[in-house]
């Protein structure tokens, strides 16, 4: 991603003395949401890796990348800890994530710095917005690749973390569910993303679903949409493999808002994002947030629509 965007399209602000990126600018006139993420540079983190009262995490279901080498200082942050395996269906409960905050050193005072591939940071930020720290929170474009690229500097060394007190303030409004989405299902004031392949979309994809294809009046907007196209790989007809590596540096501002106004999002709506489990669907709500907009998650997904045959779908009925 080209430096001039982010820096063109980040304000500033102070807090404790710091420069910290403030949210992307929009019309005022617009309803606005709880404060959201931001995107800093690599760049930016060498400049501020030591500023007071913030934390590094480094998101990622394992330690080998970590043990292997990350950024000075970071916290290793297990997404184990957010996002719920076992019930896929809904977010962990919040006492267990400020729990796992506070574990790993993050107070509701800190900033914190998501470092990690766009998946786990994004599946982070979810559980972060959820607590009330959307807005104290920015990830890393291009993660910890990003970071050797501009020369930053690696440690195997791993961070002494001193245990603190974080207090959840539980954004309920962010989530949906199933009833919700039926009672919205064709309203003009809801922006639905389908965030999966166009294979899923359609239900030509061999998915364990009870049946295939995507909610009425969803909207096709692939996650894989939102980001740099020389960082995604293809596969030999040109299209995007299902998958974001760690490196993917996210599109200039413009062209996200582009990809969702054209795809029903506005100021005086909502977006409300989907995908099978609700891990890519947690991208697009850190991208919907992250331009300003009023933002929802279907954390069940396509797994929790389709085990209700009431739940109209369209596309094939059955595996």
């Amino acid at each position: 991603m080209k430096t001039s965007f982010l820096f063109a399209s980040l304000l500033a602000w102070t807090c404790a003395g710091q420069a910290w990126p403030g949210p992307y600018e929009f019309d005022s006139a617009r309803e606005q949401p709880p404060a959201g993420p931001e995107l800093v540079t690599a760049e930016w983190l060498k400049q501020h890796l030591n500023d007071p009262n913030q934390v590094v995490f480094h998101v990622a279901m394992d330690k080998l990348g970590y043990d292997a080498g990350h950024v000075p200082g970071a916290v290793f942050a297990a997404l184990g800890e957010f996002h719920n395996h076992m019930a896929a269906d809904k977010l962990p409960e919040p006492a267990a994530i400020a729990a796992a905050l506070g574990r790993f050193g993050l107070s509701n005072a800190s900033r914190v710095v998501l470092v990690g591939d766009p998946l786990s940071t994004s599946i982070l930020f979810v559980a972060l917005d959820y607590v009330g720290h959307g807005g104290k929170t920015a990830v890393l474009d291009g993660g910890l690749p990003a970071w050797r690229t501009a020369g930053g500097a690696v440690s195997k060394e791993a961070a002494t973390v001193k245990p603190v007190t974080f207090v959840p303030d539980v954004r309920t409004d962010m989530v949906v569910d199933a009833a919700w989405i039926k009672e919205n299902l064709g309203s003009k004031r809801v922006a639905l993303l389908d965030v999966r392949t166009r294979a899923e979309f359609d239900g030509t994809a061999n998915e364990r679903l009870p049946r295939k294809g995507h909610i009425p009046g969803a909207r096709f907007v692939p996650w894989l949409a939102t980001f740099d196209a020389r960082d995604v790989p293809r596969d030999a007809s040109g299209a995007p493999v299902d998958n974001a590596p760690d490196a993917a540096r996210l599109l200039p501002r413009a062209e996200l808002e582009r990809l969702l106004t054209t795809n029903g999002a506005n100021s005086d709506g909502l977006v409300v994002s989907y995908c099978t489990v609700g891990m890519r669907a947690s991208h697009m709500y850190f991208v919907s947030r992250l331009l300003g907009y009023p933002a929802r998650i279907y954390v069940g997904s396509m797994a929790d629509w389709t085990r209700n045959a009431d739940n109209p779908v369209v596309g094939l009925s059955k595996p």
